[in-house]
């Protein structure tokens, strides 16, 4: 064979295209991140770790670990890092360290799909969500009582270790050098301790409300406010009418010689039972108005958070069952090439629409993309008022009824919901029908590539870490589609 490795591979290897790749990616980012003062030791060119990355992961390959294995045993590896051995930490440190730089290079690399023609196609897009499983396990959900339990066991142990570890030089304990001694058990009770804050937090959050439920509150509280202060208002104009007219008469039979007016004078204004009961109303309103707008947290009794991932949540799986995982959602134009992809610990999917819209907005903005998209698709999981409402402007289509129905495929059991019938209308149209049938081929094959090629299990832990790793999961959809079209025959 050949003395030099580079040799060892054809031209049109995927080796060679990561590498041309990465040779145009803008790296800036990562490069200034390094210090240049000389000191500590020499870091690996940013460029080597990024392509090393793509390939391994282009390959199904995506632990640290088999990563270090396969700069043993891969040629494409032993040709990007100069015949060097990566370590897994050096790996792991790399990715954490550059969290959010490795984030925009799905945006680059949608830049790069742009600019080839016939490859973007925006005459529809569709959006649609499905769970992966996280790296938590199912049992380490607990209930608010039991973290508040773990929280206080963790705090005394560490006091009492703390306590031990600090006594005065010279003191006769036997336990204080043992005491000393159990440093790893210390950072684990603080790990554990961590974990456990961090989900009891989580179970406070997820008990909010959503801003959507918070503004139809606040507005209906609003709505009663006026209603009471209009209904006090008017009650003590009249009251006070009553008030004037009495003094009034009285006067007159004063003037006349009289003693004073007949019958009994009216009831003052702070003392009239109408008046006392609208303005306890009133109080009660405004402290419901109060009560909308800053929502108290009240976690139920059957809530769970997870130790492992307190981001991860339990997700219903697409053929039954629950998983402990994320949400992950796409945005997939023709030929499956994706336009975004996020990750929401919501396991519905009826928030999630509209910041996906605005998400891929903002991608093919960055990515330089001008033409507009000419239609929006998305299952019944989607339908919701005020997502219809948010995005009234955008040419959208949301199944409002089953999926099977829409597409024809069995007679409608249910009719929409409040609010809906208008896009309820829009796909009774032949035209509705016939645009809202192209949702399945465009998403559907998107979600079974990704699956195929990378498997249904999250590597990394934390919604921050996930979503760097879904991202370069994407990155790498989109690099295989540019490959697929360039080495496309032409005709």
């Amino acid at each position: 064979m050949p003395q030099d490795v580079r040799e060892w591979l054809p031209p049109d290897h995927l080796c060679w295209k990561v590498l041309e790749v990465v040779d145009h990616l803008d790296l800036s980012e990562f490069v200034d991140s390094y210090r240049d003062d000389g000191q500590g030791r020499a870091a690996y060119p940013p460029q080597a770790l990024i392509a090393l990355l793509l390939y391994c992961y282009s390959k199904g390959i995506r632990s640290s670990r088999k990563i270090e294995q396969a700069c043993f045993d891969d040629v494409g590896c032993r040709i990007i890092t100069a015949n060097r051995r990566v370590d897994h930490s050096t790996l792991a440190r790399f990715v954490r360290r550059h969290r959010e730089a490795l984030k925009l290079l799905f945006v680059q690399v949608l830049a790069m799909c742009s600019r080839q023609q016939g490859l973007l196609d925006l005459a529809a897009v569709a959006v649609d969500g499905s769970p992966m499983e996280a790296n938590a396990s199912r049992a380490s959900n607990q209930r608010l009582q039991r973290l508040d339990r773990v929280i206080s066991e963790c705090e005394a142990e560490i006091d009492t270790m703390v306590a031990g570890d600090l006594q005065p030089d010279g003191a006769e304990d036997a336990d204080s050098d043992v005491v000393r001694n159990e440093w790893p058990r210390f950072s684990r009770l603080l790990d554990r301790l961590n974990r456990a804050a961090a989900a009891r937090q989580k179970l406070f959050e997820r008990a909010l409300p959503s801003a959507g439920e918070i503004r139809l509150k606040v507005e209906a509280a609003e709505r009663m406010v006026a209603r009471a202060e209009k209904r006090l208002n008017a009650e003590s104009e009249a009251h006070r009418k009553k008030l004037e007219k009495y003094a009034e008469r009285t006067r007159a039979d004063l003037v006349a010689g009289l003693r004073g007016a007949n019958g009994r004078p009216p009831v003052p204004m702070e003392h009239k039972t109408v008046l006392v009961r609208q303005r306890k109303r009133l109080v009660n309103a405004q402290a419901w108005l109060e009560r909308a707008r800053s929502p108290r947290p009240d976690p139920s009794s059957t809530a769970q958070a997870s130790l492992s991932d307190p981001d991860s949540r339990m997700m219903l799986c697409k053929r039954g069952g629950f998983v402990q995982g994320y949400n992950i959602q796409i945005a997939c134009a023709r030929r499956q090439l994706l336009l975004a992809i996020e990750v929401q610990d919501n396991p519905s999917d009826m928030t999630a629409l509209v910041p996906m819209v605005n998400k891929t907005q903002v991608n093919c903005l960055g990515a330089g993309i001008e033409q507009p998209i000419q239609l929006w698709l998305a299952d019944s999981g989607y339908a919701s008022t005020s997502a219809f409402e948010a995005l009234a402007d955008f040419p959208l289509l949301v199944s409002v009824t089953s999926e099977a129905h829409q597409a024809g495929f069995e007679a409608k059991r249910e009719g929409p919901r409040g609010g809906q019938h208008e896009m309820a209308a829009r796909l009774a149209t032949p035209l509705g029908k016939e645009q809202y049938r192209q949702r399945g081929a465009l998403v559907e094959p998107g979600f079974a590539q990704l699956f195929q090629r990378f498997g249904r299990r999250l590597n990394y832990r934390g919604h921050d870490g996930v979503d760097t790793e879904i991202k370069l999961l994407g990155a790498v959809h989109n690099l295989s589609k540019l490959f697929d079209h360039k080495a496309r025959p032409r005709s």
